[in-house]
């Protein structure tokens, strides 16, 4: 199982811009360690991973993005999903349309290839949530979402999704059961004990593989310099 931390002041916030993060070195070298820790667990095999929090505010939207583009640093073919269908955050952070995406493919209303947004800055491919729907949850309970995912597979090296929190919502739960790993991202002083004791409980309980937990927001000690912390 892979644990990770990002430490406090190197771990960007959410309005910050994806330009104001490549900036900064400490944050992406951790990103980068993040990357080699998910080709080791992958194992060549397992391509399609989401992230995922308990509770909004805890930096998966803004890490997950950042673990895209570090993937496609390495001429991976990389396809990032918005699959935060209430709250959606990855067309605003790439500066593009959200008028078709996951939500329209889902519904038989777009086709993947008119879909997909490439991103030539990155290197990388972006499904935008699309319109929010009134029934998100019906939308990935169908078999659609199952078929998206095995197309995609065909397609590219890596696929990484963005799922909404897991409290109190039924959409994460259902992505976890569809992908080859989830990563449970925990912000230190936001989420409580019983909320991420009850995120794992809620991913157990969806049959999802925890592949490992990304720790946000530390504060670094002085005798930990720049290292890791496993």
């Amino acid at each position: 199982m892979m644990n990770s931390r990002l430490y406090k002041n190197n771990a960007k916030k959410s309005q910050d811009t994806l330009e104001q993060m490549a900036e900064n070195r400490a944050f992406n070298e951790q990103i980068k360690i993040i990357r080699t820790n998910i080709e080791f667990v992958s194992m060549g095999q397992s391509k399609i991973y989401l992230v995922t929090s308990s509770i909004p505010g805890e930096g998966k939207s803004t890490i997950i993005s950042n673990i895209a583009i570090a993937f496609a640093q390495q001429n991976k073919k990389v396809l990032l999903i918005d699959g935060d269908m209430r709250r959606p955050t990855q067309a605003k952070l790439f500066q593009r349309l959200n008028h078709t995406g996951l939500s329209t493919l889902l519904a038989n209303q777009s086709v993947l290839e008119d879909t997909v947004q490439t991103i030539d800055k990155y290197n990388i491919d972006l499904i935008p949530s699309g319109p929010v729907p009134p029934n998100p949850t019906d939308l990935l309970s169908s078999p659609n979402l199952e078929k998206l995912l095995e197309k995609c597979r065909e397609m590219y090296d890596f696929i990484f999704i963005d799922s909404p929190p897991l409290i109190d919502i039924a959409d994460g739960p259902i992505l976890a059961s569809k992908v080859d790993g989830t990563f449970l991202v925990v912000r230190a002083y936001r989420a409580y004990k019983t909320e991420i004791q009850k995120s794992v409980q809620i991913l157990n309980q969806s049959n999802a593989k925890v592949t490992g937990y990304i720790l946000n927001d530390v504060k670094r000690q002085r005798s930990s310099k720049n290292y890791y912390v496993y």
